[in-house]
């Protein structure tokens, strides 16, 4: 057997052959060393994109980099650990991938591979309106050119079904089975995921001195259905004026197996100004008071409705940036003030504040997101701003959520378990995990609640937007925006947390690191950790200038709630 051995090494050797026991051979000449890689993981991990793979590589490579399935090679890197941004997307007939790390010098190369599952970042668009409600786009036209833009892996209309909007919208009954078809008809699995949504507008409508409905409670409600189900309902609010009705109403939706998630949006938006049949002058007020409703969980009934659908909040969209204001942090893409009920009810901290010291909402998910609510821009996630419409002129927001597909029924259940966050505009790749021990582990815990030490550990990595494409083959530039604009690096990044000792609606910075990086990999340590203490993360990134000064964009991570601290 030693001689067989001997006689292979010979042969290899001599024809030249990469084999290992010929560099072996070098190795013993020359002293180098010829590189090792293990990767330190068991098999069919679940992998969520931006991780950090625990990998022992030793000779000191001169080139390092990791595949999937053998593709395209990344050279994303935490030291010798592979930090897994943008990976091709995983075929839809399989859960599973192979990820295998190289690494090579002069005296050699060597790889490990193993099989692993990965949730990948999708973005998305789902909330925006056609001339199916009070748009000014046809909604064909709208899921024709975001797919033409070729910039979003999901997309939703979310179209009112009120007629005070507009009276020209009168005359265009609402079709909800046509709205149907189309997102049927719409959907690519793995290409391009659409939903079925509609859009609860509860306002307050004064007319003059006269304000409906006399007991109603304002804000607005997007509703997202798992499936097309052809016997799924809408419900406008003037059959539905109160939180009460409206979320026992897709409560009820939920029980006949019509599952439904809810998103509060645009929180601040108050004061806009109408004219129905150009005759009678009134004004919408839809801000969202957080202590209102978080006051009515105090009903049994209520709250067992509201928390089977209920997910959070867009804390930005076309309107502006409804979270910063008791943070400390920059507000980048603000509300047009003529248009905000700027009370400290309504802004998204006294919402974090309010869900995580009531009993009622306790262990209750509570998620950040964003979106556009265009309605004058003739598609979803687009740059433009239509100067025209003065009451909500900002670009575009998305959403990013973590899935191993783009399916609709993966992107759903990755929003209803809220593993998602939202970003103003651009791809910002982002991946938070606490409770870290090391550089390898943590608790992927977005809008969730967790137990942890009086230390808490908060590792998080970034990636800045890049020019081309990404590895799923979609652009990295949306429409009306340069693909020169997008090279810049991290800007900045903070760790915002609940401050206990100015109340609510306070919050305070208590990390911040300007990594001038295009990969960032950063842990955050905080010492004085409470039950009921709650954090969230903002990282910014320099872009195209769409307005005068204005060329920065946020995302926002979180809120992750503190269940217990030992």
């Amino acid at each position: 057997m030693k001689l067989k051995v001997v006689i292979i090494i010979i042969t290899l050797i001599m024809f030249g052959s990469t084999f290992s026991a010929s560099f072996e051979m070098k190795n013993n000449i020359s002293g180098g060393e010829i590189p090792t890689v293990t990767i330190n993981i068991d098999p069919n991990t679940i992998v969520y994109e931006g991780d950090i793979i625990n990998c022992t590589i030793t000779g000191a490579p001169t080139l390092k980099y990791w595949t999937i399935d053998d593709q395209l090679p990344h050279t994303t890197f935490h030291g010798n650990d592979p930090v897994i941004f943008d990976p091709e997307p995983t075929p839809l007939d399989t859960n599973f991938v192979n990820l295998t790390v190289y690494a090579e010098n002069e005296f050699g190369s060597a790889s490990d591979s193993i099989q692993i599952t990965i949730k990948r970042i999708y973005f998305g668009d789902i909330h925006w309106h056609s001339i199916r409600s009070d748009g000014t786009n046809p909604l064909k036209t709208m899921y024709e050119n975001a797919k033409k833009d070729n910039y979003l892996d999901f997309a939703c209309s979310t179209e009112h079904v009120e007629l005070w909007l507009s009276d020209v919208k009168l005359l265009i009954p609402f079709n909800w089975l046509r709205v149907k078809n189309l997102v049927k008809k719409y959907y690519v699995p793995g290409e391009f995921t659409t939903f079925l949504a509609y859009e609860y507008s509860g306002s307050k409508k004064d007319f003059g001195n006269i304000q409906f409905p006399l007991k109603g409670d304002t804000s607005h409600i997007n509703f997202y259905y798992k499936d097309v189900y052809l016997d799924a309902k809408r419900y406008p609010s003037g059959l539905k004026s109160t939180y009460t009705k409206i979320f026992k109403a897709m409560s009820k939706e939920w029980d006949k197996g019509y599952y439904n998630i809810g998103f509060f949006h645009h929180p601040l938006a108050g004061n806009m100004n109408y004219k129905l049949f150009n005759l009678i002058n009134y004004t919408l007020q839809f801000y969202v008071n957080w202590t209102n409703f978080i006051n009515k969980m105090k009903d049994e009934v209520f709250r067992d409705n509201a928390l089977k659908v209920f997910r959070g909040v867009e804390v930005y969209s076309k309107w502006g940036t409804s979270i910063g204001n008791y943070s400390g942090i920059p507000i980048t893409w603000p509300y047009n003030q003529k248009y905000v009920y700027d009370n400290s009810d309504c802004w998204v901290e006294n919402g974090m504040w309010e869900w995580s010291e009531s009993p009622f909402t306790r262990g209750q998910p509570f998620v950040l997101q964003a979106c556009s609510d265009t309605h004058k821009i003739d598609r979803p996630g687009s740059a433009a701003l239509p100067i025209e419409e003065e009451s909500h002129p900002n670009p575009s927001g998305i959403m990013g959520a973590l899935s191993v597909h783009n399916t609709r029924e993966e992107i759903w259940d990755a929003i209803n378990s809220c593993n998602i966050y939202g970003s103003q505009l651009l791809k910002i790749r982002a991946n938070v995990r606490l409770n870290c021990t090391s550089n390898y582990d943590g608790e992927i815990a977005y809008g969730r609640w967790i137990n942890c030490s009086k230390l808490l550990k908060i590792r998080i990595t970034a990636q800045s937007t890049f020019p081309g494409y990404d590895c799923g083959g979609k652009k990295m530039n949306p429409h009306n925006y340069s693909a020169d604009e997008l090279d810049y690096p991290i800007q900045d990044i903070w760790l915002i947390k609940k401050d206990r000792t100015k109340g609510r609606p306070w919050c305070k910075v208590i990390n911040h690191t300007s990594p001038n990086s295009d990969t960032v990999v950063v842990t955050f340590e905080d010492h004085d950790v409470q039950p009921n203490d709650f954090y969230y993360v903002a990282i910014r990134q320099k872009g195209q200038e769409l307005k005068p000064q204005k060329d920065n964009y946020m995302a926002f991570i979180g809120p992750f709630f503190i269940e217990n601290a030992t």
